[in-house]
């Protein structure tokens, strides 16, 4: 089983966004996906709740540990919450085997974001390679100043910049749906998939690397 974290501290970075899309991808390859709500908003939850029953099926968090041993997951991908630091992100850090930090083009993000990355940057489990991390750009318009900005801000960064996922109504709409962007045909999201590309090959590659 691998665990993918979602995080970043910092509120409305997009999250949710990339859970519910991370898990709808792994569903829609075969794999036995567990989605674990840990934001009191329970955006994800909701999502879930709205997922028609022919898609690719994701199931929430059981509330005992048993009852996840019987489901058997091939992922965990974890939806945490904003302000999440301390022992607690510590203890998040320590059990995932993947981590993704989405980052919107503000100056509030970046800044929340640098002093997120440097201070995980000194963990243990990742200055000794136990855990993968990346940087997932998020509601990225590519012609704005804002985004150069970003993209001048996360060359920098200690971590590999993966994916720029687009500011598109798409993504409001498979909100509202309980659909990833995997699950809509080609006319609406090839657009979207060609986005994931590398940040699916990446996941990809990390699965390899853990056997």
């Amino acid at each position: 089983m691998q665990t993918i974290l979602v995080a970043n501290p910092k509120g409305g970075s997009g999250k949710t966004t990339v859970a519910t899309n991370v898990a709808g991808f792994l569903a829609g390859k075969r794999q036995r996906v567990v989605l674990a709500d840990e934001d009191p908003q329970q955006s994800s939850t909701q999502w879930l709740a709205r997922r028609p029953a022919l898609f690719p099926a994701v199931k929430p968090m059981p509330p005992e540990r048993r009852e996840l041993r019987e489901l058997d997951p091939h992922y965990v991908v974890i939806d945490s919450p904003a302000g999440l630091h301390g022992e607690r992100l510590r203890d998040e850090v320590r059990r995932a085997d993947v981590m993704l930090v989405p980052i919107t083009p503000s100056v509030f993000d970046m800044a929340a974001t640098a002093r997120f990355l440097a201070q995980i940057a000194e963990y243990k489990a990742v200055k000794e390679g136990g855990l993968a991390i990346a940087v997932v750009a998020n509601r990225v318009d590519a012609r704005t100043h804002s985004a150069a900005e970003l993209d001048a801000f996360l060359q920098g960064a200690p971590f590999p910049l993966v994916a720029h996922l687009r500011d598109t109504q798409v993504y409001v709409h498979c909100a509202r749906d309980g659909a990833s962007v995997f699950d809509l045909p080609r006319s609406r999201a090839e657009a979207d998939w060609e986005q994931w590309r590398p940040l699916t090959r990446w996941l990809a590659k990390q699965a390899r690397a853990a056997g």
